[in-house]
């Protein structure tokens, strides 16, 4: 479905970029993610400067985070994501000059998780073992989705802007996620957002 839509669209375009996504929650501690982007998009031509944007984008996001109880007692995660980007955005442009111009788009977007391995190294005394119901003393790998502790979709409304010269676009933006991705506790929200840089590359 994608590639005809690709073959269908007036400009096609290569993004690589970097994102900064971040869970969190009232009840959560916040969970920071650095990674990289990339993947294609297709734009169709509409009317008065506006313009439909879509595509498929590949994420690969990593995040290390420590939690202390006390100076002997903590709680490392390491974690590795990925997932796959499904923007659908409505994008406006204003024109400058003919190679040079400005432009901003919104819309929903939906992010599906494909893998979230996190590494769990805890260093806890009994006491806090039983606090924290973590009884792991090494490693352990799992995947968060697999083990349904989160969910894989993430629906979204993005915002962002940016510039263009000739072929090239620089833009930015922030991802707003909607839904709770707290598989075990649905009363206990938890959500994911993020803001993103991106270089576009336009055919």
């Amino acid at each position: 479905f994608f590639t005809t839509f690709v073959l269908q669209a007036q400009k096609i375009s290569l993004e690589e970029g970097y994102i900064s996504p971040k869970q969190f929650g009232s009840q959560f501690s916040t969970t920071y993610f650095n990674g990289m982007r990339i993947g294609l998009n297709a734009e169709f031509a509409l009317k008065n400067n506006f313009s439909l944007l879509t595509g498929v984008l590949y994420n690969l996001v990593y995040s290390d985070k420590t939690q202390y109880y006390t100076s002997l007692d903590s709680v490392n995660y390491s974690t590795w994501g990925q997932a796959i980007q499904f923007p659908l955005f409505i994008n406006y442009s204003l024109p400058v000059s003919k190679n040079f111009k400005f432009y901003a788009f919104t819309g929903p977007n939906i992010s599906i998780g494909l893998s979230q391995q996190q590494r769990i190294s805890a260093f806890l005394t009994d006491d806090y073992k039983t606090f924290t119901g973590i009884k792991t003393t090494g490693y352990a790998n799992n995947d968060l989705y697999k083990k349904s502790i989160i969910q894989r979709i993430n629906f979204q409304i993005s915002a962002g802007a940016g510039m263009q010269f000739k072929n090239y676009k620089l833009q930015g933006g922030y991802d707003f996620g909607i839904n709770s991705i707290n598989k075990i506790d649905t009363n206990k929200l938890l959500h994911q957002s993020g803001w993103f840089v991106s270089l576009v590359y336009q055919f």
